[in-house]
């Protein structure tokens, strides 16, 4: 399955008064998809542990990673983001013990270099989770520090290297002994690092490492750029966060100009302090999840919401480039966040929807195969991470185990209630031959990313819009629909002639007809046109 797409040669005949005759055509495949050379590229988020396992023993691997890049290549994704690769106690390795380090379960550094090379032999560029608010308390700079503290040795480089008291100020403060406490906002194997020393002083020996750490993945090992974990926890205030921000994105871009920084904020924002510090992209929950502008356009038929996200966005985001989500590792499933397990038309239309925004976009793994999170079955009833980390259903050998700690009496078929990656792919109308098609449209068209839509039609009462992208020839118009129910007509008649450049379908047998001016779209679909 390579290059599925909606690439439409349609004829236009030239009519009095400037009248638009399209020709009704099915989606179909395109061929020679353009690279994507800058940053506004379409991520497929991956969580290592439970990906793919190469070599038998139930763990996601990055040989296992190298092994389906193909599968993320032909979906046209132009870039892949690993959550932490680096040695850690734990199975979702947010808590480092060493950043220069590949956790032996992953593999080895070796193996992550051939990772690396191997994107950049497709095209696709490779973020590395780079977790800066805290370390592992088996990180060594943490060992250094508590000694240091204990034994009040203050010419020890580390001993200001944690946040550190004399009492415990609340229940994120642990005792590390002799009525001193650190702080550990997540959990006590997390002490939290010291940003105030950064700030204070960006040329002190705790800057000197991290900015040590960023040339190591930067340079030594040609990362593309970090996505940045927990940047709202950096310090108590937005504006402080935002000046960390700014120190890690100018060092940064100092190591390697061309990285991409993309930064996890605080979630409910607010979201223009944190595009301040001068960052690539700061992701927009505000677009995520299921109560987001992109779920409610897909599943509440509200097109303002899908108008607007761009519109927003322009004002949030200054000089910077969106990061728009539906689902990642913590939030759970697009398949909930956009109710496609009652009907998959609106999981696919989702996807689409984002796809058609100015920006970066992140996908969540699984979420093309409707993987589901899903409650304990016993105790109490409530959704637990390892839930949203579950194993990809490939349906081959590279199937993964349960992650450990998850309720084993849930049966597959509510953990895929889709079915797996084989079946899915044989499917000429699954949602992943849907998001291939939708990536190859966006790729296709370098103005839909790359600008913000200028709404030229839309109505309260109805649900189709008409929106423009970028100027000139490079322009695009996008007409979308977003009825669950009911096709939708727009008479296109006064703003010029056209072409249709390409359409997207959730049902791959029902595509946009038209007569003479007017362009019929059946229930969310969407069609990029271009003037003539």
């Amino acid at each position: 399955m390579r290059n599925r797409f909606i690439k439409l040669g349609c004829v236009l005949f030239a009519l009095m008064f400037s009248l638009l005759l399209l020709t009704a055509c099915g989606e179909k495949q395109a061929k020679n998809i353009p690279q994507t050379e800058d940053k506004y590229r379409t991520y497929y988020q991956i969580f290592p542990y439970s990906f793919a396992d190469s070599n038998g023993d139930g763990i996601g691997d990055i040989n296992g990673i190298i092994d389906k890049l193909d599968y993320i290549d032909d979906m046209h994704f132009d870039g892949i983001w690993l959550t932490p690769v680096h040695q850690s106690p734990t199975y979702h390795k947010y808590d480092v013990v060493d950043y220069k380090s590949i956790d032996r379960q992953f593999g080895t550094m070796e193996d992550y270099d051939r990772l690396v090379e191997e994107c950049h032999k497709r095209g696709m560029t490779i973020l590395l989770d780079l977790v800066l608010n805290h370390t592992s308390d088996q990180n060594e700079w943490f060992k250094n520090f508590v000694s240091a503290r204990l034994n009040n040795a203050q010419r020890i480089k580390y001993y200001n290297y944690f946040n550190c008291a004399d009492r415990q100020l609340d229940g994120t403060w642990y005792s590390m002994g002799n009525n001193l406490y650190y702080e550990g906002a997540f959990w006590s194997g997390m002490p939290d690092l010291n940003w105030r020393m950064i700030l204070e002083d960006p040329d002190c020996d705790l800057a000197q490492d991290i900015e040590d750490v960023m040339r190591f993945w930067l340079i030594d090992h040609d990362v593309d750029g970090f996505r940045l974990d927990a940047t709202g926890e950096f310090l108590a205030s937005d504006s402080d966060n935002a000046e960390c921000l700014r120190w890690i994105n100018d060092t940064a871009k100092s190591i390697k100009s061309d990285c991409y920084i993309v930064a996890e904020p605080n979630w409910g924002g607010p979201f223009d302090v944190y595009y301040s510090s001068g960052i690539d992209g700061a992701f927009l929950f505000n677009h995520s999840q299921g109560g987001g502008s992109i779920s409610g356009a897909a599943r509440m038929e509200k097109v303002s919401w899908f108008t607007d996200i761009d519109s927003n966005d322009k004002t949030i985001v200054g000089d910077g480039i969106p990061a728009l989500f539906v689902a990642n590792h913590d939030t759970g499933r697009a398949i909930g966040a956009l109710q496609g397990l009652r009907d998959q038309s609106t999981l696919k239309f989702g996807y689409g929807l984002m796809s058609m925004c100015c920006g970066t976009t992140f996908w969540y793994y699984g979420d093309e195969v409707g993987m589901q999170d899903f409650p304990q079955t016993t105790g109490e009833k409530k959704v637990i991470d390892e839930h949203k980390r579950q194993p990809m259903p490939w349906g081959d050998e590279y199937q993964c185990d349960p992650v450990s700690g998850t309720d084993p009496n849930v049966p597959d078929e509510t953990k895929y209630p889709l079915g797996d990656v084989k079946s899915n792919l044989k499917d000429k109308n699954s949602v992943i031959n849907y998001i291939t098609r939708a990536n190859a449209l966006r790729r296709s068209f370098p103005a839909i990313a790359r600008n913000y839509g200028e709404t030229l039609y839309t109505s309260s009462s109805r649900h189709v819009a008409l929106i423009r992208k970028g100027t000139g020839e490079d322009a695009v118009y996008i007409v979308v629909n977003v009825s669950q129910m009911t096709s939708e007509t727009l008479d296109l008649s006064e703003y010029g002639s056209f072409e249709l450049a390409g359409t997207l379908s959730v049902n791959i047998k029902s595509t946009p007809k038209t007569n003479k001016s007017v362009l019929t779209l059946p229930p969310m679909t969407i069609a990029v046109l271009r003037k003539v």
